[in-house]
């Protein structure tokens, strides 16, 4: 038993998956109300502008909506772009179509201006639950974390060009189930280019992203959690069929369970005393058990956590408190980019080595892929989170 539950409810229209860890909100993936642009979204796309100072092409999408490909993501099959050409000039040409896929969520409030549009890459992908299918990549290759021959020698059977990436929740996972799999993200990929061919060059979206409950099952693997406890009927529905998809025997396990309200109107979020942390998301400061506090300032161009001492017995508990709840309270925001902490001061080398290591344990995991730089002379932990998903106040408003 892992400790570890996956809650699944509707909050307000939008999809809510949440990780409980001993009974405390570990995780949060969420889902706006209009998933238009959502991470790993692929559509046709129309090269419109090409600006040279920026490096980047400014790509239609369909429907109103645009992206940002910088020359850095732009990839070719049969190697990487840097390889062969330099310049976004020298690579594309206004009005050329081509396949993108969304790396990264844009600002949501203002999708007009360039750095608040998605970001593109043409480094495509298709998600499964234990592989992901790399069709451009070239030559064959697997990721480097994969050591199976027997799942090196399957994916070579396929003869498929492009390249294969085993998430770690699925190394011990069955051959068949693998093989299963990685069938099925072949015929979606080419599914995906039949639809180009019939889109007329046309920008428009061929494949909408992954919700939050695969993204959610994608990182962390269904089998990380003891129990899967879904709010309604419809969720249940969906959580099945990604059952049937993906893990058969996940459908009628025990582990699976549909919630059955005690009250009227009471939702599995509301029984498990979710709602209200949810509620706490929007505030800036987090109080500590120990008499101290956190206060959370997004700015324009990075994130600031202050600490504060307050009744605090202790400097370092105050500061140790503090790391694990920053790095609580940053996932569960999903905010990402430059974030710096700004912890009490400590003199001891010794203290600042064991807040160091605290919060890169609590950052350990981390799809967001969490880069902890250090403390600075003042002082200060400089840390920086991959983009991916749009931080849970966007998703929100």
């Amino acid at each position: 038993m892992s400790g570890i539950d996956l809650l699944v409810d509707d909050v307000g229209g939008r999809l809510h998956c949440a990780v409980i860890r001993k009974q405390v909100l570990a995780d949060l993936y969420t889902d706006p109300a209009d998933m238009t642009g959502s991470w790993a979204s692929l559509y046709l796309g129309k090269v419109v502008k090409l600006d040279t100072k920026l490096d980047a092409a400014i790509v239609d999408l369909g429907n109103g909506l645009q992206g940002f490909l910088p020359a850095k993501h732009v990839h070719f099959a049969g190697g990487d772009a840097s390889e062969k050409r330099t310049g976004i000039a020298n690579m594309l040409k206004g009005g050329q179509t081509l396949l993108v896929q969304i790396k990264s969520e844009g600002k949501r409030a203002s999708p007009n201006e360039n750095h608040k549009m998605p970001r593109l890459t043409t480094k495509l992908y298709v998600l499964g639950h234990h592989l992901v299918y790399c069709p451009l990549a070239s030559p064959v290759t697997m990721s480097r974390e994969i050591e199976r021959e027997d799942v090196l020698g399957m994916t070579a059977k396929l003869k498929a060009k492009g390249g294969w990436i085993l998430q770690p929740h699925a190394e011990e996972e069955n051959l068949d189930v693998l093989k299963a799999e990685a069938q099925k993200l072949l015929d979606e990929w080419n599914v995906l280019l039949a639809a180009e061919k019939t889109s007329e060059g046309k920008p428009r979206l061929l494949k909408g992203g992954p919700t939050a409950l695969h993204r959610i099952l994608f990182d962390y693997g269904a089998d990380a959690f003891d129990h899967i406890h879904v709010g309604n009927r419809k969720l249940f529905d969906a959580m099945s069929q990604w059952c049937a998809k993906y893990d058969p025997p996940l459908a009628t396990s025990k582990r699976l369970r549909l919630y059955k309200p005690e009250k009227p109107g009471q939702t599995l979020f509301d029984m498990e005393d979710v709602a209200s942390e949810l509620d706490m998301l929007s505030e800036s400061r987090i109080d500590l058990a120990c008499g101290g506090s956190i206060i959370i300032e997004p700015v324009q161009a990075l994130t600031i956590v202050d600490v504060n001492r307050g009744s605090a017995d202790s400097v370092f508990k105050a500061n140790e408190e503090a790391a694990l709840e920053t790095a609580r309270q940053l996932r569960l925001r999903n905010i990402s980019g430059a974030i710096l902490i700004d912890f009490i001061g400590m003199e001891e080398r010794t203290q600042r080595a064991t807040i160091m290591e605290t919060i890169e344990q609590a950052f350990a995991g981390d799809p967001g892929n969490a880069q902890i730089h250090g403390f600075t002379r003042l002082g200060i932990i400089e840390m920086t989170r991959k983009r991916r998903t749009a931080s849970y106040a966007e998703k929100m408003k």
